[in-house]
């Protein structure tokens, strides 16, 4: 069976078809604001986007650029992340707005690059400029190695005789600035650029900073371009923290950087999204998994499509007729059209959910045998503490008698772990439990005497396993009228052989 549900783990293209975070909306209310208030960008030419990394930003500013009114904007998109290796935003962008240019090596452009060179110099030594033409054509009369650091050695050199006052420098990268703005717009309908400056919050607080500050301070003095930034507060905040201290308050320099701002949506409809995945699946199935990820805190727009994604391809797996039964016995019984069972599939996403991002809580709940020798000590402890009588020693009760009380788990399926009332707790359930948990016997100790309903007093950590163990515990009624076969330790074997 073919996959065909998976979602890109990058940027929506195509909105109508793929929003299933209901951004398009939010897009064109921003898009509508771009257009239809010209003489206010005219004055406020500092736009930004706020929203935390995988919330989608750059799939909403794609909407935008594609959607803009092209006899208004012509945009031009700026992956600062990309760039980042050349230590130097501000000439990044430079690159990037000539690299849009479509004309040749003209005088404008090379009186541009030269004013850029003078301007941006000081924003770091690591530079490197991507001219298409040698830098012989910039009236330089030398030809310079376009490489790292030498180039600046160079260009410093080449300019050392007669290198104007920092004032005098700013004033005409302005002036040359507004004559490759004409330029840009020239082949164009538009009357304006719009530079959308995207993947700030995966760069280096120094650059992000560099770049804000380079395009308040020189670029806003255009006269038809308005730069629309993508960014992560937060992050934004902890690199002007780190830089200035107590000096600059960070809520008081985005103010003065960016003149408007929005917000990315608060809420999105996870709903939405898993009807993409599910999409034959009944309203109760939908709606315990939806609940299953808000419950564990998992809502991260692009942590949901991986996960989401990964999902199909297991539940490719599951319905291929060529796959060996070695492989189809690790895979539960996962909704496929109709079909199925919805905690199984739940199973199924909390495994890949801890596989891909909590790795480190996988590995401890899979201790099995560091799980038994402190699960059997309290069930020792609890016999003696019920029989004070009695003169059994636990040092002389062997782990033959431990593993009799404990059946191995890894070989039980999730009926006959659920209804075993023989083992070591006196609900089936608790032994279910067991399984999601770490290495920690002192969360159980309780519930070995008739304590079931104390549950909630143990999982109420914010953590994922307690969060999982709290959602489980919920839905207890549920899970236990399962009837499956499913040996639920060949979980861990199913993250690590097939995603």
């Amino acid at each position: 069976m073919a996959i065909t549900g998976i979602l890109a783990n990058r940027e929506l293209d195509d909105y109508e078809k793929d929003d299933a975070f209901n951004f398009k909306e939010k897009g064109d209310a921003i898009k509508g604001f771009l257009e239809y208030n010209i003489e206010t960008l005219s004055h406020n030419k500092m736009v930004v986007l706020y929203g935390g990394w995988g919330t989608g930003k750059t799939s909403l500013m794609k909407h935008i650029s594609n959607t803009i009114d092209t006899n208004i904007y012509r945009p031009i998109f700026f992956h600062a992340w990309e760039h980042e290796k050349d230590n130097n935003l501000p000439l990044s962008l430079v690159d990037c707005l000539v690299a849009n240019l479509e004309t040749g090596l003209t005088e404008n452009l090379k009186e541009f690059m030269k004013a850029a060179y003078l301007t941006f110099k000081s924003f770091a030594s690591g530079v490197s400029l991507k001219a298409s033409t040698p830098l012989t054509g910039l009236g330089l009369g030398m030809e310079v190695e376009i490489s790292g650091d030498k180039i600046v050695t160079s260009l410093d050199k080449a300019f050392e005789k007669d290198i104007p006052s920092f004032f005098i420098q700013n004033e005409e990268f302005k002036r040359k600035f507004k004559l490759i703005e004409t330029e840009l717009l020239a082949k164009s309908n538009a009357t304006k650029l719009l530079v959308l400056v995207d993947d700030l919050d995966r760069c280096e607080p120094e650059n992000v900073l560099n770049l804000l500050t380079a395009l308040k301070l020189f670029f806003t003095y255009s006269e038809n371009t308005v730069f629309f930034c993508g960014i992560d507060k937060d992050a934004v905040v902890k690199a002007v923290r780190t830089k200035y201290q107590d000096v600059v308050k960070s809520e008081e320099y985005l103010e003065k950087v960016f003149d408007i701002s929005f917000n990315m949506p608060k809420t999105y409809s996870l709903n939405k999204l898993l009807r993409v995945y599910f999409s034959k699946e009944s309203e109760r199935d939908l709606f315990v998994l939806e609940d299953f990820f808000n419950r564990i805190a998992f809502t991260n727009p692009r942590h949901l499509k991986k996960v989401l994604n990964k999902y199909e391809i297991i539940k490719s797996f599951a319905t291929n007729s060529t796959i060996s039964d070695n492989i189809r016995q690790l895979i539960p019984n996962v909704l496929t059209d109709g079909n199925g069972d919805v905690f199984e599939t739940i199973y199924c996403l909390f495994f890949i959910v801890l596989y891909e991002f909590f790795p480190e809580k996988f590995t401890e709940i899979e201790h099995y045998n560091k799980k038994i020798e402190g699960y059997g000590h309290i069930y020792l402890s609890t016999l003696k503490r019920n029989n004070p009588d009695s003169r059994v020693e636990l040092e002389a009760i062997t782990m033959d008698l431990i593993n009799k009380k404990i059946p191995n788990i890894k070989h039980a399926s999730i009926t006959s772990i659920l209804n075993d009332v023989k083992s070591f707790a006196k609900d089936g359930f608790v032994r279910f439990l067991f399984i999601f948990t770490e290495a920690n016997p002192d969360t159980f100790a309780p519930f070995l005497d008739d304590e079931m309903d104390r549950y909630p007093i143990y999982f109420n950590k914010s953590e994922v396993l307690s969060l999982f163990c709290k959602f489980l515990i919920d839905n207890k009624d549920n899970i236990m009228e399962t009837k499956s076969d499913y040996k639920v330790w060949n979980l861990f074997n199913m993250a690590k052989y097939l995603l």
